[in-house]
């Protein structure tokens, strides 16, 4: 056996089959740079008819467009100062220095026709019977990086899309300050990403009362930011907030009907949502919430509470009731609805921003107007993340009743 596999090692037929079956490109060059041997993936690379020429520099030899387009050897073209392969070999046979993986990207024509290469090659100085020759094996990347140029390309597209779409999710939100009569109102909406599952919005109901409403829905993402969308529409519908006899629907009875409109098996996702009928004439609040954070109310002379009666979450199956709680407001009074990306906004020293240090910022400034109250803790969310990036979207509504 040991003979045998010495006979093996020192049979060219052995070796002809090898590289012949070896799917990288294997050649042998001179110092001038000749190619003198090559395998069967060489011929499949290149242009098989140009291997009987006299000149069989690499240049014209695989067709490269340099050669080919100037009509010159390999070395006298305009390009070939700058050539990384050209390079590569006189560096690897003046200095004994091997080259690995070097990419190469090239137009060669093949048959007559240009055609993109992505290559990438590796050299090894070799002495043969006392002369200095290059082994060169190529490797053909040309299918992967196609593939990663249409993936780039669709990547591209898609971006787009999410910021055209993340456009049409901020249009869903007020786009100004209403001028409603006693409230003085201001929010903030920051995406975790270019589109988010939060919505919000307000809407007059009669000349006295406006409803209000904000969501989170499960997930992030353009599956969040569907059945936010679906939900805005809800909440648009006339017919959804008032009933036949042009009755305001009550915050409670809203949320049955989105519960009924939302069932898990057509969506196959969940929400928190609350929502506030204001009477801005009476001062009378009435809110009916389905898993959402408690809103905080912050009474003129700095009591706080925090409106946490909720039912279950939309979308859950429960049976469960909303039921709906009324508070009296009075002038100076303050209301700060939120999302879970304002609770749950961490950094990696601290944890949670959480409901404490909530509770401590709104008394802090008890006596700011809803925008500096919005500003202020946005702004502090921020400084507490330092630097982390958010895992949430983030919703805030402050509204002061006046």
């Amino acid at each position: 056996m040991k003979t045998y596999m010495e006979n093996l090692r020192e049979s060219n037929d052995f070796l002809n089959l090898l590289l012949d079956n070896i799917n990288s490109a294997v050649l042998v060059s001179d110092e001038n740079l000749q190619i003198h041997q090559f395998n069967d993936a060489f011929l499949n690379l290149f242009d098989s008819a140009k291997i009987g020429e006299t000149d069989r520099s690499f240049g014209r030899v695989t067709g490269c467009v340099n050669a080919v387009r100037e009509n010159k050897r390999c070395g006298e073209t305009s390009r070939c100062g700058t050539c990384v392969l050209r390079r590569s070999l006189i560096k690897t046979l003046t200095e004994n220095a091997p080259v690995d993986r070097v990419r190469l990207e090239r137009v060669f024509y093949i048959d007559g026709e240009p055609t993109q290469k992505y290559l990438e090659f590796s050299a090894r100085p070799i002495d043969f019977q006392g002369r200095k020759l290059i082994l060169v094996i190529i490797y053909d990347i040309t299918n992967i990086e196609q593939q990663k140029l249409e993936l780039e390309r669709k990547q591209v597209q898609l971006d787009q899309d999410l910021v055209a779409a993340a456009e049409i999710q901020k249009s869903l939100l007020p786009n100004h300050l209403p001028n409603i009569k006693n409230l003085d109102i201001s929010w903030r909406f920051e995406p975790c990403e270019q589109i988010g599952g939060d919505i919000f919005n307000i809407h007059p109901l009669d000349n006295s009362q406006i409803g209000l409403y904000m969501a989170d829905v499960c997930g992030h993402g353009v599956p969040a930011a569907l059945i936010s969308v679906a939900v805005s529409q809800f909440f648009q519908t006339r017919y959804n907030l008032m009933t036949d006899d042009a009755k305001i629907v009550s915050p409670e009875s809203l949320l049955h009907n989105l519960d009924k409109a939302f069932p898990f098996e057509r969506f196959e996702s969940f929400f928190s949502v609350i929502y506030m009928n204001i009477d801005h004439s009476r001062g009378r609040l009435q809110y009916s919430s389905a898993g959402h954070p408690a809103p905080i109310l912050m009474r003129a002379d700095g009591d706080l509470e925090f409106l946490n009666h909720h039912g279950p979450i939309i979308g859950s199956g429960s049976e469960g009731s909303f039921n709906m709680q009324e508070k009296q407001l009075h002038p100076g009074d303050i209301i700060l609805l939120y999302t879970d990306g304002v609770l749950e906004s961490h950094n990696d020293s601290q944890g949670f921003y959480g409901q404490k240090r909530l509770r401590n910022l709104v008394r802090q400034n008890k006596d700011a107007t809803a925008q500096e109250l919005v500003d202020t803790l946005y702004d502090d969310i921020r400084s507490y993340q330092k630097g982390v990036t958010p895992v949430d979207d983030i919703s805030i509504m402050a509204v002061r009743y006046l």
